[in-house]
């Protein structure tokens, strides 16, 4: 019996007796002599079985099973109320107060050897289902936090399968409750596994290469052609590891204790030497973890990514097709796209707000699907009622894009990107902050692009001359069109916007 039991009794003869009886039987025993020393013992070092006396003086064996019950901290220790009374009614008296059993004195040792080995077997389930309680609630816990942070544009799944090494070796968990070690390996080229290896180092976890690989029959031969797979090697015929000769092929020391694996068609992994008996909980845990990132994650990210592709590809389109009658070439909104982009980066806004108006930024233009092309391709000035039309090409963008959420920036930067800091833009003469940034961002991209770029009305300016246009102001354009800060920024990276235009030019 490998297990700490306390004695209460104020009888000295007894105490004795009951001490060698359970220390024969290799159990660790403490005593105490009246109820209020026992409460102190127990709250100073809670043992696993309480054998207690009902009668004796100051607190009588009833109120300290009571009081005991009543804690949470220690109502799951079993107790094994032992009395001299014979009554039906002390009986009674004694499970109404919580006890766990009830003997009477004389006590027959192998009767009470048993009872108590009954009692700590079941405290042992019970706390192997409190375990696992806890073990789900924490598994729940990392899954809920894995999906919340869970972003499929940026889906790694060695960093993600990385991460859950670290939370199996926690250092939280019970040292029993947690492998010595995981291997974490992936079917390279040729049917070669080869991985990792992760331990917990005084509170860190380290991970470091495998030194050698194994082929698929070696792998085979560990998991015995099965997914998964729990083993238990204390105490068993060393002939019975799993794979013998798969542990020096991955310059890996062959577990001694249990194990618990999970393999798929490309990865698996080894939870080695764990310090309990394993079976088939642990391995359905496992499988559930690794397939939930190896296969749900992933194939989510993948679909999620098709469809965001797609979605792109049809804003590209849609603004390609706007600039048709317009541009030159469709890299025009590409490029502003990219100025946009780099604006933003260097005003400081969050990297989903540049992803989002890097594509937003495209669509610019999109209500000139609206206009003639006649007055699009016109090489003189245009007459009132032409300029009047085109400026209503912000608010055809802004119908064609609609109300979608996802579209929200984009109808924005179609409705806004020609007004101007000065209030002297159109369609609504907004000024300063009215204008969402978006718009004031997309505004200075597309000046500068259209001043590099040919039109039928103008000649191209060289990156020097469009500079200085914007900076200083011409006959066409004035510098109080834009927001200060923004211009400030184009100003700071002017040369890399020259090397996108550069790039992107034809």
């Amino acid at each position: 019996m490998d297990c700490h039991i306390l004695i209460v009794d104020d009888e000295p003869k007894n105490l004795v007796m009951l001490e060698e009886l359970f220390q024969f039987k290799g159990a660790r025993v403490s005593s105490a002599t009246d109820g209020y020393m026992a409460l102190e013992r127990v709250a100073r070092n809670p043992p696993d079985l309480i054998l207690l006396d009902v009668s004796m003086p100051g607190m009588d064996g009833y109120e300290v099973c009571r009081r005991l019950k009543a804690d949470e901290k220690t109502q799951r220790i079993p107790v094994i109320m032992v009395t001299g009374l014979r009554g039906l009614n002390d009986k009674i008296r004694g499970l109404e107060a919580g006890a766990d059993d009830f003997l009477s004195k004389p006590v027959n040792a192998a009767e009470l050897v048993t009872r108590s080995q009954n009692l700590l077997r079941v405290k042992q389930l019970d706390r192997q289902l409190e375990n696992a309680y806890r073990r789900l609630a924490e598994i729940s816990a990392y899954t809920n936090t894995l999906l919340s942070q869970f972003d499929p544009f940026q889906f790694d799944i060695q960093q993600s399968l990385s991460g859950l090494m670290e939370f199996l070796l926690q250092p939280g968990l019970d040292r029993s409750d947690r492998p010595e070690r995981l291997l974490l390996l992936s079917a390279e080229a040729g049917s070669l596994w080869v991985g990792w290896r992760y331990c917990n180092r005084g509170g860190e976890v380290e991970a470091t290469p495998l030194s050698g690989g194994a082929n698929a029959e070696e792998m085979d031969s560990v998991f015995g052609g099965r997914g998964r797979m729990a083993v238990n090697l204390e105490g068993a015929d060393p002939d019975r590891l799993p794979g013998r000769r798969i542990w020096a092929d991955l310059g890996e020391e062959p577990p001694t204790r249990n194990i618990v694996g999970y393999r798929s068609q490309s990865v698996a992994v080894l939870a080695l030497d764990f310090g309990r008996r394993v079976g088939d909980y642990d391995s359905q845990v496992l499988s559930s973890l690794v397939a939930t990132i190896h296969f749900f994650l992933k194939t989510i990210s993948s679909q999620i990514q098709e469809v965001d592709n797609a979605f792109l590809y049809t804003i590209g389109t849609l603004a390609r097709a706007a600039e048709l009658h317009d541009e030159d070439t469709g890299d025009h909104i590409i490029r502003v796209g990219l100025y946009a982009e780099a604006m933003a980066q260097a005003l400081g806004q969050p990297e989903e707000m540049i992803k989002v108006l890097g594509y937003s930024a495209q669509m610019h233009d999109v209500g000139k699907m609206h206009l003639h092309p006649d007055i699009l391709r016109k090489p003189g000035p245009l007459s009132v009622p032409e300029w009047e039309e085109v400026k209503l090409h912000t608010v055809y963008g802004a119908r064609i894009i609609g109300d979608h959420p996802r579209l929200a920036m984009a109808r924005e930067v179609a409705l806004t990107h020609h007004e101007h800091w000065d209030g002297s833009g159109y369609p609504h003469g907004l000024a300063g902050e009215a204008i969402p940034l978006p718009g004031r961002i997309v505004m200075m991209a597309d000046v500068y692009d259209a001043l590099r770029s040919a039109r039928p009305y103008k000649r191209p300016f060289d990156h020097a001359a469009a500079v200085g246009i914007i900076h200083r102001g011409d006959e066409r354009l004035q510098p109080g069109w834009f927001d200060p800060e923004v211009l400030e920024v184009f100003l700071d990276i002017h040369r890399e916007v020259a090397d996108i235009y550069n790039r992107t030019e034809q």
